[in-house]
């Protein structure tokens, strides 16, 4: 007998929807099929030192995606299958179309095509036969954008550089990309911000744009402007090596005019007078006319490019003729350098919260640690001298003097002692950043490690290094410490160098031992870790402050309102961090850190500049200057508390329990609406997934509730209702007596006294799975069809398996429970 089968979404897209694109005229290079928006995530488990793989919620690749050009995209069409209606797909189409930034989304179920406008609202019925040819839906994209005629030429020209290995950008670099280039090429835009987080791409980001735009003809000379040689140098050899052959880095002073992609320092285009000469770096950047450069792109330009008062500001008004782009992951708003000001509000923001959400960025921890020294202070006793003799101010001196006017020696003892016990249990291999204070407390933390890592230094001496700008042979491992595959060094410890721009892609730790009163300076430390490489087992990272830092990240602005912190611990005394004032970003001279060549030269000792491009310390009376330093004060750990990223972006507290407690709630509601999906049609093994997909991770709690019997049933109903638990074996044994088997005979009692036994020991997902049939246990009873023709049919032993499961889960009085318990 034939059955007829019911066609499927695949079938309508097949037999259906393309047939009809590739009648109005669309090649199978401009579809594109099933582009994926987003990743597997990573979520924290509390307390577990684990970060779970998570599927996209939703749906999460387009059907369709129409394409003028490779990339850009114009247009989405969301399939159905022919069951169903145009309608039913429409509102996911339009979903897609404002993540992609596309004007036109579409809709079919194979019987006609729904036109959506973005920009219109305008609704539309097409027939089969009516969908627009490419030039057509070109034409209606122009009108969407605003193209001017005059500009459509440029625009169907401005390509994107493809790859050999065949790289697509991820749909949020897409939409960055295409928005830019859009501005500029059909709005004739001047000056452009992006803002997207640390690790997301800003550097392919800004060459796809460059390539863009030269492929357009309207742009040749380009200057990308950083402050550091390795922001440059990574840029050169990395995004924009494709530009090898016409592409330099400005040295020395002299602007080579037989290059078109030019890189250059701030430093070296403006501020010192160059060795005596008489000449000064300033006639670097004038001995090319004003109109030289097309288009000037400006790295990390939250660090004071933009501001009024910074002498770097007169660069960018010297070329104030070309096109202008701000790159930055820290927006600054602050007055006077507010670089959105000066570059208009952003074209487009990716955050740090939407880059975990989407599985682009790793997620992390914040570990709180309270020494009693920075919670109550110290003051020396009258009289008392420092270790080399000179005698104490006498004045109580609290965390903000500390390794700035006063060195407690046996304080970066504990630091290092807990960075060494908390690598223990992490790993002693995963790369670790110390953010100290100044070069000098850098090196004793470095030294303080390495005491107590003796044996992982006998090893590897450099198992712990100090990277800063006065240490050559510790900045001569960046590369080393940088690379995903060399091992060494594990350990840096640094004051300012590593805050912005350097791509520690497997960084695991981050140590804050240094005062943080800049938003600007705390995303971009943050930043360090946020790159995702599973790859080399980084799914996630910690922060260990030491400084309460991790109160900045209560940035409304940037990545949503934080949740009040609620600190927790064993029983141990938990102070709150004190409140400070908000974050000041100031404005940074040339000569207050870093000189251009990478160095962070400034000790930053004596209340200078603590950052570059970022907050500063009070000033400090020079006749207070002295640090003083003293031996033999006990320092200790009276506290931690550890904080995760949620769902939210919010930055709150949690134990395992709690965190799964609401992961099941967040699902099912409550008890009765869970009972009805347990006991419902929905396999057993679906729900289960589903759970763990959600962060319900079953063999830890075995561990956490002392239960490794225990089924997943039982241990869901006692972390999230409270309900007494049972043991597989307890409801095995029940099921057994129950009356539902005298219902069957023979082969068919058999069979379901074997699964019973099969629950007892693997579970309720081994039973809910008719391929269980196949193994071992049923091999005498006949094979598979023969087990099944015993119920009737499938659907008969279906029924038989859910009688059964009832059997194993129905509700039973407390007193009998405790009467089974005793039999057992």
């Amino acid at each position: 007998m034939l059955t007829h089968r019911i066609e499927t979404e695949e079938d309508t897209k097949e037999r259906r929807i393309t047939p009809a694109l590739k009648a109005a005229g669309w090649p199978s290079s401009s579809i594109w099929m099933e582009y994926s928006l987003r990743s597997d995530r990573f979520r924290i488990v509390p307390e577990k030192n684990f970060a779970q793989k998570v599927k996209p919620k939703g749906r999460n690749r387009p059907d369709y995606l129409l394409c003028r050009n490779v990339n850009c995209p114009m247009a989405v069409i969301e399939a159905k299958k022919s069951s169903m209606k145009a309608e039913d797909g429409l509102d996911q189409a339009i979903v897609y179309a404002k993540m992609l930034d596309i004007p036109f989304a579409y809709a079919s179920a194979g019987e006609k095509f729904l036109e959506f406008n973005l920009k219109t609202g305008v609704l539309r019925e097409l027939g089969m036969d009516q969908f627009p040819t490419p030039d057509q839906l070109w034409r209606m994209w122009c009108e969407a954008r605003g193209v001017p005629d005059d500009r459509e030429h440029a625009m169907a020209n401005a390509q994107y550089f493809t790859s050999e290995d065949g790289k697509i950008p991820r749909y949020y670099q897409m939409v960055a990309i295409n928005r830019v280039v859009n501005a500029i090429v059909a709005d004739k835009r001047r000056r452009a911000l992006l803002v997207m987080a640390t690790g997301t791409g800003k550097t392919y980001t800004a060459f796809q744009i460059v390539w863009r735009l030269r492929r357009a003809g309207v742009v040749r000379n380009v200057l990308y402007l950083a402050d550091r040689n390795q922001l440059v140098d990574q840029t050169i050899v990395g995004d924009f090596a494709p530009f090898e052959r016409i592409q330099t880095k400005i040295q020395g002073g002299e602007i080579d005019s037989s290059h078109c992609i030019y890189f250059g320092l701030y430093q070296q285009l403006k501020g010192r007078e160059d060795g005596g000469s008489g000449k000064t770096f300033a006639d670097n950047f004038r001995q090319v006319p004003r109109n030289y450069f097309d288009l000037v792109i400006v790295d990390e330009c939250h660090r004071g490019s933009a501001s009024e008062e910074s002498s770097w500001r007169e660069i960018l008004e010297y070329f104030e003729p070309a096109i202008q782009i701000g790159l930055t992951a820290t927006p600054n708003k602050k007055d006077g350098s507010d670089n959105a000001a000066y570059f208009g509000d952003p074209l487009y923001t990716y955050s740090l919260k939407q880059g975990i959400e989407d599985g682009f960025l790793a997620p992390f921890q914040v570990v709180r640690v309270h020494l009693d020294k920075d919670r109550d202070g110290w003051e020396p006793m009258e009289g008392e001298v420092d270790a080399d003799g000179k005698p104490i101010e006498q004045r109580l001196y609290t965390l903000d003097d500390f390794d700035r006017r006063l060195i407690l020696e046996n304080r970066t003892q504990t630091v290092a002692e807990y960075v060494t016990k908390y690598l223990r249990h992490i790993g002693r291999m995963s790369k670790t950043i110390i953010f100290c204070t100044t070069q000098d407390h850098a090196a004793r933390m470095r030294d303080a490690v390495r005491r107590c890592n003796r044996d992982m230094v006998a090893e590897e001496p450099f198992y712990a290094v100090r990277m800063t700008g006065d240490d050559d042979e510790g900045r001569s491992l960046y590369s080393s410490f940088t690379s995903p595959y060399e091992p060494y060094p594990v350990v840096v410890t640094t004051s300012k160098l590593l805050t912005t721009g350097a791509d520690t892609k497997c960084v695991k730790l981050i140590v804050l031992d240094t005062p943080i009163r800049s938003m600007t300076e705390f995303k971009q430390i943050i930043g360090r870790g946020t790159r995702l490489r599973e790859d080399a087992g980084k799914t996630f990272f910690t922060i260990l402050d030491f400084r309460g830092a991790c109160e900045l990240f209560k940035d409304p602005e940037f990545d949503g309102e934080a949740e009040v912190e609620v600190e927790w611990g064993e029983g141990d005394p938990v102070p709150k961090p004190e409140r400070r004032e908000p974050p000041v970003d100031i404005e940074v001279k040339p000569d207050d850190g870093d000189d251009g060549d990478g160095n962070d030269d400034g000790d930053d000792g004596d209340g200078g500049n603590p950052g570059n491009g970022v907050g500063k310390m009070p000033p400090v009376d020079p006749e207070k200057s002295v640090v003083y330093r003293v031996k033999n004060v006990e320092v200790t750990v009276v506290g931690s508390s550890v904080s995760f990223l949620d769902e939210s972006g919010n930055l709150v507290t949690a134990k395992f329990r709690d965190y799964t407690r609401r992961n099941i709630l967040q699902l099912f509601g409550s008890e009765a609406d869970f009972l009805e999906v347990w006991n419902g049609p929905e396999e057993k093994k679906a729900i289960i997934d589903r759970l763990e997909r959600e962060g319900v991770l079953f063999d830890q709690l075995r561990k956490e509730l002392k239960n490794p019997d225990a089924d997943e049933f039982d241990l869901l109903c006692e972390i999230a209702f409270g309900k007494p638990p049972m043991t597989r074996q307890m409801r095995a044994s029940r099921a057994m007596r129950s009356r539902f088997l005298d219902k069957y005979q023979g082969v068919a009692r058999k069979v379901l006294e074997i699964l019973i036994s099969i629950y007892a020991h693997e579970g309720v997902r081994e039973v809910d799975d008719i391929a269980v049939l196949r193994s071992e246990e049923f091999r005498g009873l006949g094979g598979l069809p023969k087990i099944v023709k015993a119920f009737g049919d499938k659907s008969g032993y279906r029924a038989a398996v859910q009688e059964l499961e009832d059997a194993l889960y129905r509700p039973e009085e407390r007193s009998e429970n405790k009467n089974i318990m005793e039999l057992e």
